[in-house]
């Protein structure tokens, strides 16, 4: 077989491998602007109830309320990150340990096929990851959104 043959073997692999790269980090990029937009509207939320409260004692009130249901759902949301902070360590060791086996692999098969499973479990990994990341940031979005919705009424218009 000769050189071109080769690369006409891996071209079709290489640009799939490619694009599920491209279409990962799309989906990560996805999610770090989810990230920056709930912490743009959680200012602006902030904002709009400082502003437009009547009193200290309203504000105190509010708090008070918030304390009782926003706070165990912040804390939900922390356990779920530490969650996945967990498990996103306990991939990297593993994909770390996948990457050294490549160097030790006797054939340039066994290599190959090291190399190629290292890869699968990368891109498999980032997606769970990105997917998580989403999720968690959607739960964040809505429980802001029920908070909102729950004190809006109260503030002055």
């Amino acid at each position: 077989m000769s050189a071109t043959e080769g690369k006409k073997a891996t071209g079709p692999s290489a640009v799939t491998g490619q694009e599920v790269f491209h279409e990962a980090m799309r989906n990560y990029e996805k999610a770090l602007k989810s990230g920056i937009q709930l912490q743009e509207e959680s200012v602006k939320l902030w904002q709009d109830l400082l502003t437009k409260l009547r009193s200290p004692e309203e504000l105190q009130g509010k708090f008070e309320s918030m304390r009782t249901d926003a706070f165990p759902k912040a804390r939900e949301r922390m356990e779920e990150f530490a969650e996945t902070f967990n498990r996103t360590s306990h991939q990297t060791i593993e994909l770390f340990g996948k990457a050294l086996g490549v160097y030790q692999a006797t054939s340039a098969p066994e290599a190959q096929r090291r190399m190629q499973d290292l890869i699968e479990s990368s891109l498999t990994a980032l997606r769970a990851n990105v997917h998580s990341a989403l999720n968690t940031n959607a739960k964040i979005i809505a429980d802001w959104q029920e908070l909102v919705d729950r004190f809006g009424p109260a503030v002055k218009k």
